[in-house]
């Protein structure tokens, strides 16, 4: 099994990989389901993508939720469980739709923050299960539930070490 990464340590995996001696990740792979509009300006209307790597025994990646803009809203994933010998897998991700405005709120909006959590199974050509959506504010709402197939792409792009994905996806 390999090591899962909490909450509280997302923003330690390069100092953990550095204490550790590791240099490269090496790619689990890169999967998605996104629906894209066609066009001039294309907009990521539906779907995920899951980037997966792998650094000795810590798996972590991050995911993109389109949100009908040019570019989906990203974020890293934390809680990631995998079971490799059964293929299950889990992992959570906070990430923002926006700005959202209701009765109740100051004029200006606050960040639409959301709770992405997965659960399902990592096979040779594809990530199958379930993404549960919850508003990121309490009480913690479930805003949707949507089972998924993300393909695995061939795109093959593997950050060089650690630090060029921390600079890539922030602390």
């Amino acid at each position: 099994m390999l090591r899962t990464i909490a909450a509280h340590e997302n923003d330690s995996v390069t100092s953990y990989v550095r204490e550790a001696g590791i240099t490269a990740p090496s790619l689990v792979g890169h999967y998605s389901n996104q629906v894209w509009s066609d066009g001039e300006d294309p907009h990521a209307v539906s779907g995920y993508y899951v980037s997966l790597y792998k650094n000795g025994g810590t798996l972590f990646g991050d995911i993109g939720v389109a949100i009908g803009s040019a570019e989906p809203a990203s974020a890293k994933l934390y809680d990631i469980s995998l079971d490799e010998k059964e293929g299950k897998i889990s992992f959570k991700a906070d990430y923002s739709r926006g700005t959202e405005h209701f009765t109740g709120l100051p004029r200006e909006g606050r960040d639409a923050k959301r709770i992405l959590t997965f659960s399902g199974k990592l096979k040779p050509r594809a990530l199958q299960g379930e993404f549960i959506e919850q508003d990121g504010y309490p009480p913690f709402a479930k805003v949707g539930k949507e089972k998924s197939v993300l393909r695995k792409s061939r795109d093959d792009f593997t950050p060089s070490s650690m630090e060029e994905w921390t600079q890539l996806h922030g602390n």
